[in-house]
């Protein structure tokens, strides 16, 4: 392991924000053949957990992502922090059906490996791919 200081945090950081951008690319790419399927990225949050904090290191804007059918809000996707146990990040996608709960179950530094936990499964996640990612849509 790195030693933990300011610019091991800021690194960390940059690395999640490149993450959930992938994320991001991979939900779109999935829904590009959807018929009226429509992604926004034009929200964000703040990110300032307790390490960033401690460290001196400034906010980040996060996007969220938002999925409309037929212009409608079918879904949104929020980082919630990079620093959760059991997991390299957790995105919630917030749906009318539920909560869904994407983690990056990947060790530090390997290519990420997101899980998604249904409102009905908390406890085994499925792997998050095309099919999962129409699933998602199509409630």
């Amino acid at each position: 392991m790195s030693e933990i200081d300011k610019k091991y945090i800021e690194s960390r950081v940059n690395d999640w924000v490149n993450r959930i951008e992938d994320l991001y690319s991979t939900v779109k790419k999935a829904l590009s053949d959807s018929e009226g399927i429509e992604c926004k990225s034009v929200k964000y949050m703040m990110m300032h957990e307790g390490l960033m904090r401690n460290f001196g290191v400034l906010p980040k804007k996060i996007p969220i992502l938002d999925l409309y059918k037929n212009k409608n809000l079918i879904a949104s996707f929020k980082p919630v922090g990079l620093w959760v146990i059991g997991a390299n990040g957790r995105i919630d996608i917030l749906t009318k059906s539920g909560s869904f709960i994407v983690v990056d179950v990947a060790e530090q530094g390997n290519e990420s490996e997101w899980k998604v936990f249904t409102p009905n499964n908390r406890k085994k996640g499925l792997v998050f791919d095309s099919a999962s990612i129409n699933k998602l849509v199509s409630v």
